[in-house]
């Protein structure tokens, strides 16, 4: 009975992830035909239709670490701690965000403006370690899909470059929030480890 329950609230907790990201999308897109573009913002930044950025996105995905060796879908709640392992299949998990986590990571989203950052992007041009690491933000923004691709950049999440500094913090955040999970710590502890 308990484990027909537990199932039940966790049906549940997903399905309302689920909805309450399609009503997002929902509300957000305006994707019907007859609509008109708007005119840029005042920092001149719109997305393929013509429409001012907009702080809230139905979904996202986000890839983090050496390499890139961690991500998560918002979408599917697939979990991945690395992908560097003799099984690394034995690393993955469902997480489905709470309705606190995904109105968090929305308003973080939101407050990067992530239309205005190009497509391959390096916060800290110039700086270099090793290991690097990987950063890749993908948002869907109303009827727009937006990446932000930092490929091999130097492992540090300060810098020296305001608009650098938000995307880092904004990526360290919504890594605090996945790793934070019980989902991520039930997984095993990581095969290999860098310096």
């Amino acid at each position: 009975m308990n484990l027909i329950m537990k199932n039940n609230r966790t049906i549940a907790r997903v399905v309302a992830g689920a909805l309450t990201f399609v009503l997002a999308a929902l509300l957000i897109c305006g994707c019907g035909k007859g609509e008109k573009p708007s005119a840029p913002d005042s920092t001149g930044v719109t997305d393929n239709m013509g429409n001012e950025p907009t702080s809230d996105h139905s979904s996202f995905s986000y890839v983090w670490g050496v390499n890139g060796i961690s991500s998560y879908d918002s979408e599917t709640g697939k979990l991945v701690k690395t992908t560097d392992a003799t099984h690394p299949e034995e690393y993955e998990t469902t997480y489905m965000l709470s309705d606190s986590e995904t109105a968090q990571i929305h308003e973080l989203i939101g407050s990067l403006d992530i239309l205005s950052y190009p497509d391959e992007y390096n916060p800290n041009e110039g700086v270099y370690t090793s290991p690097s690491m990987t950063l890749i933000l993908s948002v869907q923004c109303g009827c727009e899909l937006k990446t932000v691709k930092a490929e091999n950049i130097a492992y540090s999440y300060s810098s020296e470059d305001e608009k650098g500094q938000k995307f880092l913090s904004v990526c360290k955040s919504i890594e605090e929030i996945l790793t934070g999970s019980e989902e991520w710590k039930a997984l095993p502890e990581y095969e290999f480890l860098y310096d």
